[in-house]
């Protein structure tokens, strides 16, 4: 085997290079929006302003990114990454939507049948919590989906080519947990949960080939988690929120102050909406994912490669 074959599959970069040049771009991402979000504390020296623009600049440069990456290797356009807004995008927005609802309301159910936390109502003028719970809600619905790009999006999607779809669930899974190690209040259970998390995820994205249903989920578990229910979103806790919480049952079980992902009864949530998922018939790729993903290479030029060497999961609706 010679060094081009390391490198090179039917005269194109082969799919690990492509995750690995995928990452240093996504870093790269990162240190540009965190810098050029830095002029814009100097102007609005608001935290939410900042933490806005940063996310914001970050799906700008995940995009860009990603568009470039597709249109090199792939020669697709930018929606086979799974933001293609197909036929059935807004459904599947909508069952990730109701899948993270009552994921999270099973949670802070039972925490409080159980005794474990109190909801009470907070004495907050309607005005102000409407005005934030809005912003909140793009500022989450943004982050969401910068997350979502990064750990089921491309590099995702070229681990699934390299490694197998198992292979990338658990890479990209445990990478999902590790990046979560710098928030307040983190404990092992909280890393392990976080890791469990990705799975789910990846399985929504597997069946589907989109990015909608695992956005949907991981936003709206975030919003009521934080703004709803008052409860710490992986150790972030809002100054305005619906409800009041007060988290009085053991650690372990509840997450206390790093909220409900650090505690086992997220567990029980998290590997039954994988199950559901995993199983349900109602999930599957649409037609127009279907074409978009297992498609041949689109000529970009004379000399252009005129196809990719299928990954693992070729042809699959599912993962295996």
């Amino acid at each position: 085997m010679t060094l081009e074959d390391v490198i090179l599959i039917d005269g194109n970069l082969r799919p690990i290079w492509r995750f690995f040049l995928s990452i240093v771009l996504v870093f790269l991402t990162y240190v540009a929006a965190y810098l050029l979000a830095g002029e814009v504390r100097d102007l609005i020296p608001q935290a939410g302003a900042w933490y806005g623009s940063v996310v914001l600049l970050e799906l700008l440069g995940f995009l860009g990114s990603f568009k470039i990456m597709t249109r090199v290797f792939e020669r697709k356009p930018l929606g086979v990454v799974g933001l293609t807004f197909h036929p059935d995008w807004v459904k599947e927005l909508c069952v990730g939507l109701g899948i993270g609802a009552i994921m999270i309301v099973s949670v802070s159910g039972a925490e409080a049948a159980l005794g474990l936390a109190r909801f009470a109502r907070n004495s907050l003028p309607v005005r102000g919590e409407l005005a934030y719970g809005s912003s909140l809600f793009l500022l989450l619905l943004v982050s969401a989906t910068d997350e979502e790009l990064v750990f089921r999006g491309y590099p995702f999607q070229k681990l699934v080519e390299s490694l197998g779809a198992p292979g990338a669930v658990v890479v990209s899974s445990a990478c999902f947990g590790l990046a979560h190690l710098g928030n307040a209040h983190h404990t092992w259970i909280s890393t392990f949960n976080t890791m469990l998390v990705g799975i789910p995820l990846s399985i929504a994205y597997l069946r589907t080939r989109a990015l909608w249903l695992p956005i949907g989920i991981h936003f709206i578990w975030n919003y009521l988690q934080g703004f709803a229910f008052g409860l710490p979103v992986s150790g972030i806790t809002f100054p305005t929120t619906l409800l009041n919480a007060q988290v009085r049952g053991s650690p372990w079980l509840t997450g206390s102050a790093y909220g409900p992902e650090g505690g086992l009864l997220c567990a029980i949530a998290v590997v039954g909406a994988g199950i559901f998922l995993f199983f349900s018939p109602s999930i599957r790729m649409s037609g127009k994912m279907k074409e978009l993903v297992y498609s041949p290479f689109r000529e970009a030029g004379p000399n252009a490669a005129l196809h990719i060497s299928p990954g693992p999961d070729a042809g699959k609706e599912g993962p295996t």
